[in-house]
């Protein structure tokens, strides 16, 4: 293997294993943790060390919805554009919500009831970055049109 694909497989099993830990296990024995997960794996002190520094910061970065939603309240400039923009960007991330949850659904058990339904899926979509609303409303319109789907 070349170096930077080293480098990539490394990064795949420390996205793995930030996303088992908990997050109340503090950043420096998230860190230790990691590298030493990989020294053991037989990468270099260094690059371990610089895969997991790279991955924890991108995971301490803001979700993919609420960097869209910051991007674009940035670029309105006037109360108009900005309620625009918001409008825009609600029928967005609801209908990716729905998509989100049109998938989950698919692998979902059938015998789950409606109440364990909601409650994954809205957990769901609040772990991805979406608003409690969007992600209520996402959910309960997806399941008016059937669960389980077929």
């Amino acid at each position: 293997m070349s170096e930077p694909d080293n480098a990539e497989h490394a990064a795949q099993l420390v996205r793995k294993k930030l996303a088992t830990l908990s997050r109340d296990v503090p950043q420096d024995k998230v860190m230790a943790r990691l590298v030493g997960m990989l020294a053991r794996r037989g990468y270099p002190q260094s690059m371990a060390y610089a895969v997991v520094r790279d991955e924890i910061a991108a995971t301490a970065k803001p979700s993919a919805a609420q960097q869209n939603r910051i991007e674009k309240a940035a670029l309105a400039e006037d109360g108009a554009e900005a309620d625009t923009v918001a409008e825009d960007s609600d029928d967005n991330e609801a209908e990716r919500a729905a998509e989100l949850v049109r998938r989950k659904m698919r692998t979902m058990p059938r015998t789950l009831s409606e109440d364990k339904v909601v409650n994954r899926l809205v957990g769901m979509l609040a772990r991805q970055g979406f608003r409690q609303s969007t992600a209520y409303a996402a959910v309960r319109a997806e399941l008016a049109q059937g669960y389980p789907p077929d």
